[in-house]
């Protein structure tokens, strides 16, 4: 025997969750952007690569 409750939002309310919907969006989308920005200088392979160029730069310079 179950019973079924049937809630039937306000256009307030609906406002209201769509608007929560959308910052909780936007604040998934910063997220990710900060961690791709955080991947990109945490990259073991682009370290090396910038320690190179470093490097080549530096021995030039002596020249």
């Amino acid at each position: 025997m179950s019973s079924e409750h049937h809630f039937e939002p306000s256009p307030a309310q609906v406002t209201e969750m769509q608007e929560a919907l959308f910052s909780l969006r936007d604040g998934l989308m910063r997220l990710k952007m900060s961690l791709l920005e955080l991947a990109e200088m945490t990259d073991e392979g682009g370290q090396r690569f910038a320690a190179a160029e470093t490097d080549a730069l530096l021995k030039r310079l002596r020249a």
